[in-house]
């Protein structure tokens, strides 16, 4: 249907600002229109100062976007030759061009993933709204409610991606999209990694509520990538995902979505990986362990390890240790939470004549323990610490 309401439609498009758009609205072809995201979330007050611009066009996108490029000098991206899908970046702004889909517009947006996205700003002399689908609707009982199972598994990303707007927006999946996208999750298995990585990224980045954590063990969208099950045992056991997650935590959402493995195969980074590997291992560790009977070196090390991503370890600590970890963390000069020696290694080249290698690292890490634990005050006592351990462990220098 046609939105009848022209001070909707003019809000929007106040909202939306075409003045600081890099393009002029008449450098589009005529019956022209933008979708997708930035409609979506001009209609709930949620506009970045730069919104990606996803426009709808009549022509040949490939061909319009690279004339286009030149006239404004933007960089010029083919996504897709076969769909005929180009991009344009300029200046921090980031706008897509498809061809138009099927005979009209409402063919186009009736092949899209959800109702939400499939509304559409008709840059028009006077701009109007256009909803065939009924996402209005959605926004307004805030629910993420799929066009078609057709649709979601012509691009099996789009799974995900119902899940992720769920996380970023604060709604609900729809009774039916969620069993869609429960009944399909394997055909992720064909969708490229990087793509896969991309959403993931924007889904742990993103606030989760309590109920998150409930829907995703229900639809285990990830299961293929994650072959460690303690994290999600941990998460339910201390019943933290009503509480802190609120807060947000970037890595223990990562740690809780992938494994070590399926991090490497979805083309994680080596020290995203590493990250994960640490929380998960220190995890696994009190788990077993018990975080009093860790031995001083343990305590130590896992502070040199975590010291960057403690406040998603605190996540896993029973109540008792939390507060105090935490309000310690915050505090950069306490020396067992931000561990650092009392000398730099070329002042400990130039006074114990040491060369640089392993052992002046050793040395280096045996400072900063004993200054962790309180075993000198004064840069004179740490001097000598460094002197008697220099002298049992390198006699012959």
């Amino acid at each position: 249907m046609i939105i009848k309401h022209t001070l909707l439609s003019n809000d929007l498009f106040g909202d939306l600002n075409p003045k600081d758009w890099p393009i002029s609205i008449d450098d589009l072809p005529p019956g022209s229109a933008l979708v997708g995201g930035s409609v979506r979330d001009g209609l709930l007050n949620k506009l970045s100062p730069k919104p990606d611009l996803d426009f709808v066009i009549p022509i040949s996108a490939t061909k319009f976007s690279e004339n286009l490029s030149e006239k404004i000098n933007a960089t010029f991206i083919k996504l897709d030759e076969k769909r005929d899908i180009a991009r344009l970046v300029i200046n921090g702004w980031t706008l897509d061009f498809a061809r138009q889909v099927g005979v009209n517009l409402k063919d186009d947006l009736s092949r899209r993933d959800f109702r939400i996205n499939a509304i559409a700003l008709k840059l028009k002399e006077k701009p109007e709204i256009y909803d065939p689908m009924g996402g209005m609707d959605d926004l307004k009982s805030k629910k993420i409610v799929a066009i078609s199972e057709k649709n979601l598994i012509d691009d099996p990303l789009r799974l995900l991606r119902g899940f992720r707007l769920m996380c970023e927006l604060d709604f609900e999946l729809d009774k039916k999209t969620k069993r869609f996208l429960k009944n399909n999750v394997e055909k992720l298995n064909n969708v490229a990694p990087e793509r896969i990585k991309m959403e993931i990224l924007k889904i742990v980045h993103s606030k989760w509520n309590s109920s998150v954590w409930q829907i995703y063990s229900e639809l285990q969208l990830l299961k293929n990538w994650n072959d460690d099950n303690l994290i999600c045992t941990e998460l339910k056991r201390k019943d933290i995902a009503s509480k802190n997650f609120l807060l947000g935590s970037f890595l223990a959402k990562l740690t809780f979505l992938l494994s070590d493995k399926g991090m490497s195969r979805l083309t994680f980074s080596k020290n995203e990986i590493k990250r994960c590997k640490n929380l998960r291992f220190w995890v696994h560790k009190i788990n077993n362990l018990g975080l009093d009977d860790l031995s001083e070196d343990q305590r130590f090390q896992l502070h040199i390890d975590m010291e960057e991503d403690l406040p998603s370890f605190i996540l896993f600590l029973k109540e008792r240790h939390a507060g105090s970890w935490l309000e310690r963390w915050k505090d950069p000069s306490d020396p067992l939470f931000h561990p650092s020696s009392p000398f730099d290694g070329h002042f400990l080249q130039k006074v114990f004549r040491l060369p640089p290698g392993p052992l002046l690292g050793e040395l280096i890490r045996h400072l900063s323990k004993e200054k962790a634990y309180g075993r000198f005050c004064t840069d004179a006592e740490a001097l000598e610490v460094a002197r008697k351990w220099t002298l049992e462990n390198s006699p012959f220098l």
